[in-house]
């Protein structure tokens, strides 16, 4: 008979010992209840819209006793189906028997996902999550906004579409107005888009919202840090034929650029107007123009990590008591708020140059550069200019001809904000043209001494 390797057997029996205590070993729970701690009483989700997945949002429970615990029972009281629970890989309705070891926390990853109804008004799902141990139940409290809408995927709308503000409007993908076809928004509307979302406009756009019932272009993430940052959709593209386009009383932001007008047409009559307005908070620029006509009054441009107006390859370019203001992020930016030139150089390297006719009343262009409005002309004769009654942020001196102000902060409340209004020791402040223009962005009446930029100055409270 053959005798086995006494080493041989002492490691095999050590290994079956260490096997059998790894298998084996799991610590007794306490018999008593223990209080959890949570990381917060209230998970919230802001606005959703129907059937868009939430981001996931994280709970963590803590067992700060010296013993594990085990946990009976995770699961909702009214079991709701709008939220959604994953634990170590695995989504569930519930989870049942987990052990948590002493000082020991455990992570839940949280997602809602509400369903289409048939309510107009934003509403209210709530539940709450019952963690129990030895009987002992504690809850959180769920919270999620929903809101239904009206969605719209890469498709060429009905000729003489019109938006109301029954219902918001969700857009993905490239949404377009067809040639002699015109979309009318409503004063109210709200539209939401996805990432890489385009408004492609060859008709007409005409979106006149009102002081009390404004129009809003944004992205469709409402939750933080999304709702205020820029870059979070495409923008609005209006392309060579449209025309009679105008937005009233119209918010754009947080988008790649806000208005972008190809359209070839020279004439000086406005492609674009703009009244009114807020656009900004861009990642490229509030308004890009290539050869085209462009007007805006009472409206603010702001805050883009590039140029704010770019106007270039000739056409022309009309603001009247706006403000142009880029304090973009603290970023270094070579490009200024607004740019004038008649040459452009498009997609595939042509260049174009056209004639340009630029006109500047009763305006603030002012940002963290030393030089916020320049010009390029690279043909003699095609750059028409002509200024009055502006406030400048520039090392040309010519700018301070014509009753223009140049390099005296316009004091704005909270450029960091986006408050753009003025301060009471503004030099914008009675220093305007008298014009037509009786009111401002906000409705306040201009007078017989008129403050340039887009707001009229009231006293703040503080």
């Amino acid at each position: 008979m053959k005798r086995l390797n006494k080493a041989f057997i002492l490691v095999v029996s050590g290994l079956s010992i260490l096997a059998f205590a790894s298998c084996s070993y799991e610590p007794e729970p306490t018999t008593e209840p223990v209080n959890l701690i949570f990381s917060t009483d209230t998970l919230q989700f802001d606005t959703l819209f129907a059937e868009r997945l939430s981001i996931t949002k994280r709970l963590k429970i803590k067992n700060p006793s010296s013993k594990a615990v085990k946990i009976s029972n995770i699961e909702f009281r009214n079991q709701s189906q709008a939220f959604q629970l994953t634990l170590n890989g695995r989504t569930q309705a519930s989870f049942s028997d987990q052990l948590l070891l002493a000082e020991d926390s455990l992570l839940l990853l949280v997602s809602a996902n509400i369903d289409q109804g048939n309510e107009n008004n934003p509403f209210v799902i709530r539940d709450y999550l019952e963690v129990v141990n030895q009987n002992n139940a504690q809850s959180v409290v769920f919270e999620a906004w929903g809101q239904n809408a009206n969605y719209l995927s890469d498709t060429i709308l009905a000729c003489n579409s019109r938006w109301n503000s029954d219902k918001p409007y969700v857009l993905s993908g490239v949404i377009q107005v067809d040639s002699s076809c015109v979309l009318s928004i409503e004063a109210g509307a709200r539209i939401y888009s996805a990432t890489e979302t385009f408004l492609v406009v060859n008709g007409s756009l005409q979106a006149e919202g009102n002081l009390e019932n404004p129009i809003f272009f944004t992205n469709d993430r409402l939750d933080e840090p999304f709702a205020s940052s820029p870059g979070q959709w495409g923008g609005i593209v209006f392309l060579e034929g449209s025309k009679n386009n105008y937005f009233k009383y119209t918010t754009i932001k947080n988008a790649l650029f806000g208005v972008n007008l190809n359209i070839f047409d020279p004439d000086n009559e406005p492609d674009l107007t703009m009244e009114s307005c807020f656009v900004g908070n861009m990642a490229i620029s509030s308004v890009i123009s290539l050869n085209s006509d462009f007007a805006a009054l009472n409206s603010v441009f702001y805050n883009t990590a590039s140029g704010t107006v770019l106007h270039t390859g000739g056409g022309s370019a009309y603001y009247t008591h706006c403000t142009i203001a880029n304090y973009f992020n603290n970023t270094t930016r070579e490009d200024p708020a607004a740019f004038f030139s008649d040459l452009a150089v498009d997609n595939n390297d042509n260049e174009i140059l056209a004639a340009m006719d630029v006109q500047l009343l009763n305006n603030i262009i002012y940002g963290r550069i030393p030089d916020e409005i320049q010009f390029f002309e690279q043909q003699d004769g095609n750059l028409n200019f002509s200024f009055s009654h502006n406030l400048f942020r520039s090392t040309i001196e010519a700018l301070s001809e014509n009753n223009s102000i140049r390099n005296q902060e316009p004091s704005f409340v909270e450029v960091g904000n986006q408050d753009f209004r003025l301060r009471e020791d503004s030099p914008a402040i009675g220093s305007a043209l008298s014009t037509e223009i009786a009111t401002d962005i906000q409705g306040e009446v201009r007078g017989a001494s008129p403050d340039i930029g887009a707001y009229q100055y009231v006293k703040i409270e503080e």
